[in-house]
């Protein structure tokens, strides 16, 4: 999942970098943008003539683009693409999707965000109809199998991890920006969510006396070594924890548990937390706050609407090991 941006254009990276500091958008994220838009300007380049005769679309080169070119795109041109990813290279509708997403983002970040373009070709770009599967996730007694096989090395941290995915709900991104300062003693977690969103959370009894038995560990472990001393999660280095870093400890804690054919990611510990909300009565829309969503139909996937109020909801919601 590397960038390459050498091998893009200026406004490309420019856009990447803005996406990354500004928008503080994932890493999954800004790689998919990568992808999408490298892959779309190099077959604009050969509809338009401008690669050699004969070359593969995946070895066509695209520094060379400039604002002349990016203006000379039409609908038109977008809709050609869209019918070869469809017909020649067989992508799915959910696939397609992610690139429309891609190729809007880009064209409204010339347009709207730096006034370099004065028409966004883009602006029309229909979404193919996708079904929406419902959201992967572990079940509660799997959860309490996961928590209950994590030994050593490194058990008090992988199981504050992880107790903090299944009962939060937390995204991966979050988890790894979480410092010391966020949390406050009564549970009070502030959470720095997409772009420059906050948003408040609690954590339960089982997050807080995880955390306290890690932030113990930490302190004994740590005592008169150098490391991060605002980043919540750290490694044996005493720097923060990266997003593929964390997700190789699911990975790796996963298949300790007997789990591995499972496949789970953050992503899906995430929609674990909030299956498990919806169960047990959290209204949809205090889980839509909780998890950080911005449109309510993303969070119909896990719920039909009841009442409840947010923090007693979270602190009714608690995973742990069996004492």
């Amino acid at each position: 999942m590397e960038i390459k941006k050498e091998l893009c254009f200026k406004e490309l990276e420019d856009f990447l970098s803005y996406h990354e500091t500004v928008r503080n958008s994932s890493e999954q994220t800004l790689y998919n943008y990568y992808r999408d838009l490298m892959m779309f300007f190099r077959y604009m380049k050969f509809i338009k003539g401008k690669s050699r005769l004969g070359q593969k679309i995946e070895d066509i080169y695209i520094t060379d683009i400039n604002m002349n070119f990016i203006e000379s795109i039409t609908l038109d041109d977008i809709y050609r693409y869209f019918y070869y990813l469809t017909e020649i290279r067989k992508n799915s509708e959910r696939t397609r999707a992610r690139r429309v997403t891609s190729i809007r983002m880009f064209f409204r970040y010339l347009h709207i965000t730096t006034s370099v373009l004065e028409k966004d070709p883009s602006e029309r770009l229909e979404f193919p109809s996708v079904n929406k599967k419902p959201p992967e996730f572990i079940n509660e007694a799997d959860c309490i199998t996961l928590l209950n096989s994590i030994d050593e090395p490194n058990k008090e941290r992988d199981y504050c991890i992880l107790v903090i995915f299944i009962n939060c709900g937390i995204r991966l991104s979050e988890l790894v920006r979480l410092n010391d300062t966020d949390i406050q003693q009564d549970g009070t977690v502030t959470i720095k969510g997409r772009g420059t969103e906050k948003r408040t959370i609690y954590f339960n009894q089982a997050c807080m006396e995880a955390l306290e038995e890690y932030q113990d560990f930490k302190e004994t472990f740590f005592e008169g070594k150098s490391y991060d001393h605002h980043a919540v999660f750290i490694g044996k280095t005493g720097k923060r924890l990266t997003g593929r870093w964390v997700e190789e400890i699911v990975k790796k804690r996963m298949k300790k548990a007997g789990f591995g054919d499972l496949k789970i990611s953050p992503s899906k510990l995430r929609h674990t937390a909030a299956t498990v909300m919806y169960k047990r009565g959290v209204d949809v829309s205090v889980l839509k706050e909780i998890l950080g969503h911005r449109n309510m139909n993303t969070t119909q996937v896990y719920t039909h609407t009841v009442s409840s109020q947010l923090e007693s909801a979270m602190k009714k919601n608690s995973i742990s090991r069996k004492k």
